[in-house]
């Protein structure tokens, strides 16, 4: 009976991947195209008739590539379960889920925090899957798969335009994004925030808040407000997820500049005030929904200096993690309690903050689009860095660096074509350093994907990481 079951699990996976396939070819690929084509401005070069179609069969290449490493990476995830012991419990499992899609529920899912929390349209998504399938797990896991597979092709998608408005020669302009997908499709990094259930508010904000961007590329190259009006929908829909997506208008800031705007017109700046206000209400929003459960008066806080210190080690850390992602975890905890003080070696990271902040204002013209990767780092991992006292327990938590690593991949992208093609020599050397590397990065992230089949599995990695650094300790204290 179990082994008919799991047949027919397969052939209904089959069958709903098939279908989102088809949904991406037939209507989010033509869709882009149709955006791409209507954007005729000084802002687009347009591409001759030979060129659209080479074009063409290259994007439908990558995005079957860029699907077929994200089933392969994942393909455990459809065996995963429910985290029962870590959040799955309550995020997933609760009364509104359970109560299903009439007026009176989604009214109060609207309106009502629950548990500090407010992303309601992370528990519609989640009412969705209830109502078609329960509380089966292949299928939660199977939808948040197909939410990801969506943002790496809309990820690909968006770092294309942005190469077509920048770039006058159109041969090879599709390699950056594409190495960009791929980092992003297969790194370990991620992986929490795809096979974590409770994590799925982060993949959802990320959804549309990179539908968003696509709709801001297409209103600046056409000047047509129809666009900025579905870049304010988007955001508020994206929003509805996480709160994380308060970044936007800073990131459109930057979209501004990198993408040649005229910042001196203050049309630029007045467009954005919407977004900014809308920024500010999502934020008292999220302040207040935390408060509810916060025990604010005996809460003890860090001081504002230890603050500071932590911040520089978690930047610094989330930063190394998106390029040599080692020691990967499901907790990392703070080093002290409140009140107590910082070991020295804590201290050092804000002098090195202080020092690659000279380096990129130093040279930040030589810098140039690499420049722009950090910076979309920054903007979007910036809110996470707990210099503010928020109801947290985690230092760094892997699901937090799930767009913004975007960013480093862009970054690690261009510094990648800068080696192949300037490096003629040596060119083979790093071709295969390259995709070594991203072979390693595939195959650890397949790993982790096991990490999180139940709440056993994860608190068992917890055990064997917290017994090896007391080994560690310990044969230290030996000597």
């Amino acid at each position: 009976m179990k082994d008919n079951a799991t047949c027919k699990r397969k052939v209904f996976c089959l069958i709903t991947i098939k279908t989102y396939l088809i949904f991406h070819l037939l209507f989010m690929f033509p869709l882009l195209n149709r955006m791409n084509n209507s954007a005729k401005s000084k802002f687009t070069p347009q591409l001759g008739s030979g060129d659209r179609i080479q074009m063409k069969t290259i994007n439908l290449v990558v995005i079957a590539f860029l699907i077929t490493c994200c089933l392969i990476t994942y393909q455990q995830v459809f065996n995963n379960d429910f985290q029962y012991k870590w959040d799955d419990q309550w995020v997933v499992i609760n009364p509104y889920t359970e109560e299903g899609l009439n007026h009176y529920n989604l009214w109060n899912v609207l309106t009502e925090f629950y548990h500090g929390q407010y992303a309601p349209v992370n528990e519609f998504f989640y009412i969705l899957l209830y109502t078609f399938f329960g509380y089966d797990p292949f299928w939660f896991h199977t939808a948040s798969l197909l939410v990801h597979i969506s943002n790496v092709l809309l990820l690909y998608f968006l770092v294309l335009r942005i190469q077509l408005i920048r770039n006058k020669e159109q041969a090879g302009v599709w390699r950056i994004p594409f190495m960009t997908a791929l980092l992003f499709a297969i790194h370990p990094f991620l992986v929490q925030a795809v096979a974590w259930m409770a994590a799925s508010k982060i993949i959802i904000y990320t959804l549309f808040y990179l539908i968003a961007l696509h709709f801001y590329i297409t209103y600046i190259t056409t000047g047509k407000y129809r666009y900025y009006l579905l870049v304010i929908l988007f955001f508020i829909v994206s929003f509805g997820a996480k709160e994380q997506a308060v970044t936007l208008p800073v990131c459109l800031i930057m979209f501004d500049y990198f993408l040649q705007r005229n910042m001196h017109k203050w049309s630029v700046w007045l467009e954005k005030i919407p977004l900014f206000l809308l920024s500010i209400f999502f934020g008292i929003l999220s302040i207040i929904s935390q408060g509810r459960t916060a025990n604010i008066d005996g809460q003890k806080i860090y001081p504002f200096y230890q603050r500071i210190i932590l911040a520089s080690y978690t930047l610094i850390e989330y930063l190394t993690k998106c390029l040599l992602p080692f020691k990967l975890s499901y907790l990392y905890v703070f080093p002290n309690n409140p009140g107590e003080p910082l070991q020295l070696r804590f201290w050092i990271y804000p002098v090195i903050l202080l020092v690659m902040g000279y380096c990129l204002y130093r040279y930040y013209k030589q810098l140039g689009i690499l420049l722009a990767g950090f910076i979309f780092f920054l903007i979007h991992i910036g809110i996470v860095l707990n210099l503010f006292s928020l109801k947290r327990f985690e230092l760094v938590a892997d699901r937090y660096a799930y767009l913004s690593a975007a960013g480093v991949f862009f970054s690690l992208a261009w510094l990648f074509e800068q080696l192949i093609l300037k490096k003629v020599k040596l060119r083979k050397l790093y071709a295969a350093m390259i995709i070594v590397y991203c072979f390693g990065l595939g195959i650890y992230a397949y790993k982790r994907t096991f990490v999180w089949h139940d709440s056993d599995t994860l608190k068992a990695e917890l055990r064997y990481l917290l017994d090896k650094e007391r080994a560690h300790f310990l044969n230290k204290s030996d000597y």
